[in-house]
């Protein structure tokens, strides 16, 4: 099925000189992430019903999306490993915060690490996707900073029902997903764009 998706889209594209054969290969790994993504977010809110934690699950998928789209991270190497991920982590995840509440110690212990991981590590490619320009890796960083940061201030602020610990979450995610340790574990390569420039030389 997504295979059907993303070829008519970019015959579709070609068709309308939208891509030339250099962009398509852009495209594509737009379009598949696009399509991966909305699949498995309809899945796992539509479970997150069942579970009484759609309202949790939802702010947790739209929060960490929204990072995740200047921190970037490691990929799965496989659909089906995305599939047992995802399900496991965004079902688990809020659920445990739905019955559990976190003490203000870990809470902010978990700010702290999660934003030093941001400084750190984001953005992190993948073989993929190397993030070849070095402007555009600094500013990802600093609009990656300055999103967290801001929704940190408004937990402080306002005293919302589990906003702490979603934002725990989604650093926790962050954290693991950025991290060298990870992409050493999982055996893929880190800091994509120093092989790229090593090969052109």
């Amino acid at each position: 099925m997504k295979e059907v998706f993303v070829n008519s889209s970019i015959n579709y594209l070609k068709k309308n000189n939208v891509c030339d054969s250099k962009q398509e290969k852009i495209f594509k790994y737009t379009l598949e992430s696009l399509y991966s993504f909305f699949t498995k977010s309809f899945v796992i809110l539509f479970l997150s019903i069942f579970l009484h934690t759609f309202q949790i699950t939802f702010f947790t998928l739209l929060f960490y999306s929204v990072l995740r789209g200047f921190t970037f991270g490691i990929h799965a190497t496989k659909n089906i490993y995305c599939w047992i991920i995802s399900l496991t982590t965004y079902i688990i995840f809020p659920f445990l915060i739905s019955h559990y509440e976190l003490s203000n110690v870990i809470i902010y212990s978990i700010y702290v690490i999660g934003i030093l991981a941001i400084l750190l590590w984001a953005p992190s490619d993948t073989k993929a996707r190397p993030l070849l320009n070095k402007n555009k890796r600094i500013v990802n960083k600093f609009i990656a900073l300055t999103y967290i940061l801001i929704l940190i201030m408004l937990s402080c602020i306002f005293n919302i029902n589990n906003f702490k610990e979603i934002i725990c979450v989604i650093l926790t995610l962050n954290f693991i997903c950025t991290c060298p340790i990870t992409y050493f574990i999982f055996k893929q390569p880190y800091k994509n764009y120093r092989f790229y420039k090593k090969s052109v030389v």
